[in-house]
């Protein structure tokens, strides 16, 4: 237990201290790349080091959900991550009448991104906004698009999840082909203190920021026999003492407490990524 409180105060330190990454960086060799490759549908690597081949784009707006910023060409996925978020959005609109916003996805090919995320290269990781919004309404940025975690505090902004979020984020949990989902840890605790039956929430995995967002990530797909998933999740529901230290950690950065060190001196210098070879290929396909 020692040894996790410990990393969880050395990766919140280093994140929370780190600016967002600004949007005008350099394309890089992945995504200057606009468009998918041809063939079947493969996911290669892992989701922080790999590419795929046969991405879909996802429509820019369907039953239940719209995509935004599609400017940065983040719309692709596999058939099955296009297939999930299709299943969420007509489940939020026939069960709450309301419609989710979409965040990136992954590059054409997959690949490393100029900024944002280290993971999304393979085809299975998507954002989905917190806030839902009614569906024929127009999507106001400042409104729908803010975060729902009092950080300093340790609270859910308005004092519990809404309806349509939890609901989502159950039925992603749920969603056989669903690995894990990303969420800011006082989301997690707000979901360990009022859920009756905790169980669904072993996929329900806290991490530093995602206080607007939840990220979604899907299993390696039949026939991606060169993807990479990651170790499975621990048995339970993760509602634990680590959690609860790791709110704690997160509301005594924000407010002081703990005064954030250098980020240099807490992350150790590690060896470049190596892509898996097969990715060179797929870059340099017509």
């Amino acid at each position: 237990m020692d040894k996790l409180l410990a990393t969880i105060g050395l990766t919140l330190i280093a994140q929370l201290t780190c600016a967002h990454q600004p949007e005008n960086k350099p394309d890089n060799d992945w995504s200057r790349i606009k468009t998918p490759t041809t063939g079947l549908s493969e996911s290669v690597g892992g989701y922080a080091n790999g590419c795929m081949t046969g991405a879909i784009s996802l429509p820019a707006s369907g039953e239940g959900y719209v995509d935004m910023r599609r400017y940065r060409n983040r719309y692709y996925g596999q058939p099955q991550l296009i297939e999930f978020i299709k299943a969420l959005g007509q489940f939020t609109l026939k069960t709450h009448g309301r419609k989710h916003l979409i965040g990136d996805l992954s590059q054409p090919r997959g690949g490393k991104m100029n900024f944002g995320h280290s993971s999304h290269q393979i085809g299975l990781d998507v954002d989905i906004w917190m806030q839902t919004i009614k569906h024929q309404s127009s999507v106001n940025p400042y409104r729908d698009m803010k975060t729902i975690v009092d950080k300093a505090n340790g609270t859910i902004v308005s004092g519990r999840i809404e309806k349509p979020t939890r609901d989502a984020l159950h039925f992603a949990a749920t969603y056989p082909a669903v690995a894990r989902i990303f969420v800011n840890p006082v989301v997690k605790k707000s979901l360990c203190q009022t859920e009756s039956d905790t169980s669904w929430l072993r996929k329900i995995r806290p991490w530093w920021g995602h206080d607007q967002h939840f990220h979604v990530r899907l299993q390696c797909p039949q026939g991606s026999s060169l993807c990479k998933n990651q170790k499975p999740i621990p048995q339970g529901s993760g509602c634990n003492e680590g959690l609860y230290h790791w709110v704690q950690e997160q509301s005594d950065i924000v407010t002081g407490k703990i005064k954030p060190r250098p980020k240099f001196k807490m992350i150790r210098k590690k060896p470049p990524k190596v892509m898996p070879m097969e990715c060179d290929n797929i870059r340099y396909q017509p």
